[in-house]
């Protein structure tokens, strides 16, 4: 039997895998100790390296972690009263950087540095939400004999080789029952993603299956004189949480120069001497690979051994004993417990609002709180009261299961009269937590906010705001139907996921307003009836819908709706609210102050307004604003008197009012608001209307800063009555609130789009010409951004070049693709490095441009222009030289991205020159197909050899990338000619073998 102060050493293990390695690399094996105290549970490996002996102990199994570690070592120097340090010998992740080359199967040796002894303990959930990583501690007292060892060890490294892959293979050849699980896996299993890109798949899913290979971060090969794993060493950080956030990782490697994270050596900090040794078995990040676990952990074992036969036995005698600082060890365990039970509770909260978050920037559902509070704000007090207390209303909010529609003209204020409703019934949720309250605003003036896809989407995430139990159903869509966000939900997972979410629900209000301004209504009004028509859920579900009764709503409706609960907005609902508008206006605003001496005036303006009013509050406060100018009598009087009938008329005499010298502003004001995506925020507006796109204007002279509006919110009077400013919440605490300018009413949308708006304008905002209007603006405003700055330095100092890169080619594609100015600007961007680079920057990361990151060749201009489909373009660049065999981009080549894009202009000109394209394809694929292939074009493809069989990808010719995205057209004409001596004669063979598996599967 040993006996126990013999030992010198201490060896600690987390997991099995680490023990089997360090038992590998004693010299000697010793028996177990002669006795050993009652309280120590631990179980020990006993044996020397050279002349020292060694303990080595293993967490108990299933148990990490400081506490865990700290309680393993007490029990350890208790029983073993010689011990001098700690050795803590095992895998962690690596964090690696562009200071810090780190790969699998490297070793990170913990040295003090920067003020710090080596490990750096940090809280884990701080981590998660402050800008700033908070550290609680470090390990500051490394065995001297160890410091002072390592230069030596290294200088023996440098000059032979470390030799510790050898020492593995030794090893592993006396126990073939351990080569397959520690044995070196191949080097092409050491796979670094981007940070921003998560494990696609389950948690038990190979990255192979489930993660693209282009989100990998492409690395030099290390040179084969490079003799086995890299030492590193420097600062490891330690909490008692796993490492799984690739964010956090890289801001402790850039703000401490952290270069592994593990989860034990922190338990020791300041009252053990001790050593941290980790082999590195993954980045830190969802993409854990154990594959590399069984060689990290051999690898570190084999450092920690050559450093101890460094060590002479006398250096480590000279050490402090770790039994004289056991009570130090106790204390510590105590403020560890008593630090993790006030934090746990904090900890699960903060990774429940992190697993959220994620869930949320997800499913990306659009902010509909802002047309809550835009409406609340345009609201009278008092306004919707009759609603509110209407025998319609009452039933509807008593009755279980319950419907109601809420239509009316254009103008009456059916926005206002949902967010009464909304308010109404956020007060009565206050009243009763177990409801739930769902709305959407369907918005003419967003993109985002017209489907009902993102209904859906923004209505589970407001279920899982207000339904704890309902939130296992979103989670689920997330993580397992979607493989943890990797891939979007489609709508009818989206469905499934809100009617389970509605079921664990008691009772559920939703409101949808502005049906009417949903671009495809015909799944809305199905899921809509689905509610009505006997739904199986067991909550109690309430539903009101707003829209104008267009026929399509009406006829739905109609099928299943009584009569009882279709109301339409008329006078009886909206003449007390519009009265009172009236007044309030008249008698208490600025506007019309000019007339409070005057009794007969204020009667007057507000008989003729009530009167003619019709139920239209928009009506009313247009004929109100154009009062306010009126300075005198007689012009009051004579606009009462010539009041316009229609909404129509009403904005026909806002344009007619508009001084001639303002006419340039007010048309590109009104393109871009009638045809953007997106509102435009304030000051990317200010910026548009100060673009110069004149012909003959040169680079340089396109945009000044000085052009500028000194006073940005009266860019609103070039357009008086038709546009409007609205503030949007901050996006965080801090931040300066947004103001965004869009277009007033729906009413304003329609008017400017129709035939009726009067011919001195009608031409600017056709949408050909609008569109073409907006991409020279956009072309001309990215050619003058201050190149070599960083992206937000851009978006600080040129606000619309967001918007410019991401949508001047929908516009120029909408518009006259083929316009020469268009064309001009185009070429001039894609030719100039600095600024496509600019472009890129600013694209959306999810589209077929990615951010260029550093030292990736720019993709070439030609395929740009053949993505997009500008022909006109695309000739310029052949004129200038440019090589349609150039590579780069998603697919490949110009060739295969005028295919995908079914862009057949574009396909002939290369055809018809004669250029004839052997590329190797791209990677990627992307949504959509397209209808260009004729018997003439496959036949053209083939006959210019452009089929050859040099495959790298999934698009490798042009016909391919067709095949790919299932054009049966072009499958139907290529099964012509098989069989043909044309087909042949192109030696496609591999053509001809796709195909035939293609259609068997199609």
């Amino acid at each position: 039997m040993s006996d126990p102060t013999i030992y010198t050493v201490a060896w600690i293990c987390a997991i099995g895998t680490e023990l089997v390695a360090a038992k590998q690399f004693l010299d000697q094996t010793h028996d177990d100790a002669d006795q050993l105290p009652n309280h120590d549970d631990n179980t020990y490996v006993l044996g020397n390296i050279a002349r020292h002996n060694i303990v080595i102990a293993a967490l108990p199994q299933g148990q990490y972690g400081l506490v865990s570690a700290a309680i393993v070592a007490r029990d350890m120097v208790r029983s073993f009263p010689n011990l001098r340090f700690a050795l803590m010998v095992g895998i962690g992740g690596g964090a690696p950087s562009k200071r810090h080359d780190i790969r699998l199967g490297d070793i990170v040796v913990s040295s003090p540095g920067s003020g710090m002894g080596g490990v750096l303990q940090y809280d884990f959930g701080k981590t998660i939400q402050d800008e700033s990583l908070q550290t609680t501690g470090h390990l500051n007292q490394s065995p001297q004999c160890l410091l002072r060892a390592i230069p030596f060890l290294e200088a023996d490294y440098e000059s032979d080789g470390n030799g510790i892959d050898e020492k593995i293979v030794h090893v592993l050849e006396k126990k073939p029952l351990l080569r397959k699980k520690y044995g070196k896996p191949d080097s092409s299993t050491d796979r670094l993603f981007n940070s921003t890109y998560k494990h696609a798949g389950d948690n038990d899913q190979e990255c192979t299956a489930t993660c693209v290979d282009t989100e990998l971060i492409v690395r030099s090969t290390r040179s084969e004189e490079q003799d086995g794993p890299n030492i590193h060493f420097g600062l490891i950080a330690s909490a008692n949480q796993l490492m799984k956030d690739a964010h956090i990782r890289d801001q402790l490697s850039s703000e401490k120069d952290v270069l592994c994270f593990e989860m034990e050596a922190a338990g020791l900090m300041n009252q053990f001497s001790c050593l941290v040794v980790r082999g590195i078995c993954d980045y830190s990040d969802t993409h854990k690979n154990k594959a590399w676990q069984g060689y990290a952990a051999m690898a570190a074992a084999a450092y920690a051994k050559d450093l101890l036969r460094k060590v002479a036995p006398n250096r480590i005698e000279a050490e402090r004993r770790l039994a004289d600082v056991l009570s130090g060890v106790d204390s510590k365990l105590e403020d560890i417990n008593s630090q993790m039970k006030a934090t746990h509770t904090e900890i699960e909260s903060i990774q429940k609002d992190k697993h959220s978050n994620d869930i949320f920037q997800w499913i990306d559902p659009p902010d509909v709180s802002s047309n809550l509070n835009k409406a609340i704000k345009a609201r009278h007090p008092g306004s919707g009261l009759s609603l509110l207390e209407s025998k319609a209303y009452t039933t509807w909010k008593r009755q279980k299961n319950s419907f109601l529609w809420l239509h009316g003209i254009p103008g009456c204020g059916k926005t206002v009269l949902a967010s009464t409703i909304i308010e109404d019934l956020q007060r009565e949720q206050c009243q009763n937590p177990s409801q739930a309250l769902l709305y959407f605003y369907f918005d003419f003036t967003d993109s985002r906010k017209q489907s009902f896809e993102n209904a859906l989407r923004s209505f589970v995430c407001q279920m899982h705001h207000q339904s704890e139990k309902g939130q296992k159903h979103l989670n689920s869509l997330y993580s397992q139907v979607c493989r943890n966000g990797s891939v979007q939900p489609s709508s009818d997972a989206l469905q499934k996921t809100l009617a389970g979410m509605i079921g664990d629900t008691k009772e559920v209000w939703i409101v949808l307003d502005a049906l009417d301004e949903c671009t495809f209504r015909y799944e809305t009004l199905s899921w809509l009836r689905s509610f009505t028509q006997g739904s199986s859920m067991q909550a109690i579900v309430h539903l009101l819908v707003t829209s104008r009764p267009e026929h399509d709503i009406k006829a739905d409706i109609q099928g299943y709706a009584s009569d009882e609960e279709m109301i339409s907005i008329q006078d009886d609902l909206l003449e007390v609210d519009i009265r009172n508008y009236v007044k309030a206006r008249v008698r208490e605003h600025e506007g019309l102050s000019r007339w409070r001496g005057h009794k007969g005036i204020q009667d007057k303006i507000e008989a003729s307004l009530i009167e003619r009013a019709d139920g239209m509050f928009r009506w009313v406060a247009l004929q109100l604003d154009a009062l306010e100018g009126c300075f005198e009598r007689k012009a009051l009087l004579k606009t009462l008197q010539n009041l316009p009938e229609t909404l129509d008329e009403t904005y026909e005499r806002i344009l007619a009012n508009i001084p001639s010298a303002h006419m340039h502003y007010t048309r590109r004001i009104l393109q871009f608001l009638t045809y953007s995506d997106r509102p435009l925020r304030l000051e990317e507006a200010v910026d548009a209307i100060a673009v110069d796109v004149e012909e003959g204007v040169i680079r340089g002279h396109r945009f000044d800063p000085e052009d500028r509006l000194p006073v940005p919110e009266e860019i609103t009077r070039y357009c008086s009555g038709l546009v409007v400013l609205v503030s949007r919440p901050a996006i965080y605490v801090g931040a300066p609130i947004v103001k965004e300018i869009q277009l007033a009413h729906f009413s304003v949308q329609e008017y400017l789009t129709s035939t009726r708006i009067p011919s001195e304008i009608s031409g600017y905002l056709q949408k050909t010409l609008a569109s073409s209007s907006i991409a020279k603006v956009c072309l001309a405003y990215l050619s003058e951004l201050q190149q070599g700055k960083a992206e937000y330095e851009i978006s600080e100092d040129f606000p619309l070049a967001r918007y410019s890169a991401q949508y001047w080619a929908k516009h120029a594609v909408l518009g006259e693709r083929d316009n020469e100015c268009i064309s001009k600007l185009a070429t001039e961007l894609l030719l100039d490095h600095p600024q496509t680079r600019d472009w890129c920057l600013f694209y959306n990361r999810t589209s077929s441009w990615r951010k260029p990151q550093e030292g990736t060749p720019l993709v070439p201009a030609l395929y740009y222009a053949s993505l997009l489909g500008f022909p006109r373009c695309f000739k310029i660049l052949l004129g200038e030289g440019a090589n349609p065999n150039a590579q780069g981009g998603y697919y490949g080549n110009a060739l295969q991205a005028a295919s995908k894009k079914g862009h057949k202009a574009v396909v002939k000109i290369l055809l018809d020159q004669g250029k004839v394209v052997q590329g190797q394809g791209g990677s990627h694929t992307d949504e959509g197909t397209s209808d260009i292939w004729s018997e003439e074009m496959v036949q053209k493809l083939l006959n210019k050899e452009a089929a050859e069989d040099k495959q790298a990808g999934v698009y490798g010719i042009a016909l391919m990338a067709a095949f790919c995205e299932g054009h049966q057209e072009a499958k139907t004409i290529l099964a012509k000619l098989v069989a043909s001596q044309l087909f042949k004669k192109t030696r496609s063979k591999k053509i001809a073998m796709w195909y035939c598996v293609s259609i068997s599967q199609s």
